[in-house]
């Protein structure tokens, strides 16, 4: 089973509440491509400033010491990518709502709509 958490953008203005359901733990594609991972999922700074990181490391660093220390960076938003994506969220206004945990991303919907209907509206 894995967890999921449930963030919600309550509605201002003309602005429909919107609900974003997110997978926590580990992340494969963070780890291995992690500037295409923040691409794929929004998280444009994120990109910028990981590639910045990694320019940075190279220039700064010993080149027999640049491996390591991208892995390392790598490793590290390989296990904070979801943390990363939920705090992008809560700077564009999100906050947390709900905790599910589910098999796979449908069973955590279908969760979430018995427990809340009113946030799968707003999800769908």
């Amino acid at each position: 089973m894995r967890v999921w958490t449930v963030q919600v953008r309550p509605p201002a203005g003309q602005r429909a509440p919107k609900a974003v359901i997110l997978r926590d733990g580990f992340s494969w594609g963070a780890l291995l491509v992690p500037t295409l991972w923040f691409l794929t999922n929004g998280l444009f700074a994120l990109a910028l400033l990981h590639a910045a990181v990694v320019l940075a490391l190279a220039a700064l660093l010993p080149s027999a010491a640049v491996p390591f220390a991208v892995a390392g960076l790598q490793l590290f938003i390989g296990f904070e990518a979801r943390s990363l994506q939920s705090w992008w969220l809560g700077l564009r206004g999100f906050v947390p709502a709900a905790v599910l945990v589910a098999r796979n991303a449908d069973a955590a919907f279908l969760n979430l709509a018995a427990f809340r209907p009113d946030l799968a509206r707003a999800a769908v």
